[in-house]
């Protein structure tokens, strides 16, 4: 009996120190203003965009053509599995269904974010051409509030951890023959995209973590030496 409870105290002992062990975790970075907007065909009739405005319509208003990008600071992130763009729904207008492509971006970071030289064609065309990153069906209606996720593809999972240390740009462009069709309209206020990632890769343990595998490390011992008692 005894022998038991020294065994069931150890493996509790493993067990405790095993559950306190890091795993990767998703990371969320939300951009400011500066690093979300949109740029408008040459041809359309809207004046200059601001740089302060983080306003991320698509697709054709007033007569102008419109593509938005998303812009993220991707740091020392590494080991990327999947990653999701989410985006606050707003106000959309035109089919009640309209179809999203999202695009890999060329046009270099610092340049993407000086918005007040809108209209581009060449950025305008750069926003919605390329690498593809997943095409999406959107409803034009619906909760102004709700925020829509769009899992991207394994063509912006290599350019993500192809990018660590960098910049990682998004271009989002209706599909199709537009006249007066657009998503996301009205998004002028204090409403940032996010990336959410999750990882593969193996974190550094923190101090609790380190913890749990020194707990680990004599649990194991002592559960050996148990053993060895009894042979």
């Amino acid at each position: 009996m005894k022998r038991f409870y020294r065994l069931a105290i150890a493996s509790a002992i493993v067990g405790f120190g095993l559950g306190t062990l890091n795993t990767a975790q998703a990371a969320t970075f939300t951009e400011t203003a500066s690093d979300q907007g949109w740029w408008a065909a040459e041809d359309g009739l809207n004046g200059p965009n601001s740089n302060d405005n983080i306003n991320y319509v698509t697709g054709n208003i007033r007569g102008t053509d419109l593509r938005n990008y998303f812009k993220f600071d991707l740091g020392n992130l590494v080991g990327v599995s999947s990653a999701t763009l989410q985006i606050q729904r707003f106000v959309g207008s035109g089919n009640p269904t309209e179809t999203l492509g999202f695009f890999d971006v060329s046009t270099p970071p610092n340049v993407l974010s000086q918005k007040i030289n809108s209209p581009n064609n060449t950025i305008y065309n750069d926003l919605g051409s390329g690498k593809n990153y997943g095409n999406f069906k959107v409803t034009t209606s619906g909760d102004s509030s709700e925020i829509l996720s769009f899992a991207l593809n394994s063509n912006a999972i290599a350019d993500i951890n192809a990018r660590k240390g960098n910049f990682f740009s998004v271009g989002g462009a209706l599909q199709g023959d537009l006249t007066e069709e657009y998503l996301f309209s009205e998004s002028g206020g204090q409403a940032f995209a996010k990336l959410v990632v999750n990882t593969n890769s193996t974190p550094v343990p923190e101090p609790s973590a380190l913890g749990g595998i020194m707990l680990a490390g004599i649990g194991g011992w002592w559960l050996r030496e148990c053993l060895k008692s009894h042979d």
